[in-house]
């Protein structure tokens, strides 16, 4: 984050997408803003089930226009994007500390970048599409449900004998009997499941990974949210991914289900 940060600091122009902003980015681009920087944030205006956040976002809003910034509250939005003289800042949670952040700054790869929810699944399913028990795949979402194609991969992994893994959102599952039915049904299937406190958007399978901030749940074309997932066989980017992923799962608990 220090990388983004400084780039921020610097920038002539910032254009910002988040489901939320707060902390040190939240600083930072309002002191671009305030400084002369041209600035445009864009934040989700109805976040799911959240009068709280909603309500959050409206007053980060006004702040930064105060300082100087151009801010829309739209909906649906949850991608966590950062564009800063051109170069473009990629993070699959709300711009924590420690957060993974992708920097892309060659326009024609920016350009292959999917930016819409159905997309982003679409390419999460294809890193685990064919996987077999050596590719250790293991797939964290902060919120997770079927009817998108990474469910599909999973539960034909697991058939297959994969043995994939995945890590769920202790909070977001909570209470969420949708939820718990679906990774209830992977689990029959074969699918080991743990339950973590991070809220990461992460698959690795063998020497591929996916970063993204679609959480694996219903997308439909045409009614989905802007968000971003790419898929990469960049040898250090899979590194780190698989690192924080099998690091999440040491700590996680078993996700427990009433057999039928």
């Amino acid at each position: 984050m220090a990388q983004v940060f400084r780039a921020i600091s610097e920038a002539g122009r910032i254009d910002l997408q988040a489901y939320t902003v707060w902390g040190p980015v939240l600083k930072a681009v309002g002191a671009a803003a305030h400084r002369g920087a041209e600035v445009t944030v864009h934040l989700e205006g109805d976040p799911f089930n959240n009068p709280h956040l909603a309500k959050e976002n409206r007053n980060v809003a006004a702040q930064l226009r105060a300082a100087g910034a151009t801010v829309t509250l739209g909906h649906p939005l949850h991608a966590k994007v950062l564009a800063v003289d051109g170069t473009l800042y990629l993070d699959d949670q709300n711009w924590h500390p420690g957060d993974l952040v992708l920097k892309v700054d060659d326009p024609a790869e920016v350009a292959k970048i999917p930016m819409i929810k159905h997309e982003a699944l679409a390419c999460e399913g294809r890193v685990i599409d064919g996987a077999t028990s050596t590719d250790r795949v293991i797939v964290e979402s902060e919120s997770f449900g079927c009817c998108n194609k990474v469910y599909r991969e999973l539960r034909q992994a697991a058939l297959a004998g994969a043995a994939p893994r995945l890590l769920v959102s202790a909070r977001d599952l909570s209470g969420n009997a949708r939820e718990r039915e679906v990774i209830e049904a992977l689990v029959r299937d074969g699918v080991t499941a743990r339950i973590c406190g991070d809220s990461e958007k992460l698959a690795v399978a063998g020497t591929a990974a996916w970063v993204g901030s679609a959480n694996a749940t219903i997308a439909a074309p045409g009614s989905d949210s802007t968000d971003w997932g790419l898929n990469t066989r960049n040898a250090e980017i899979v590194a780190a991914v698989r690192a924080r992923l099998e690091d999440e799962w040491q700590t996680a608990k078993p996700f427990k289900y009433q057999k039928a």
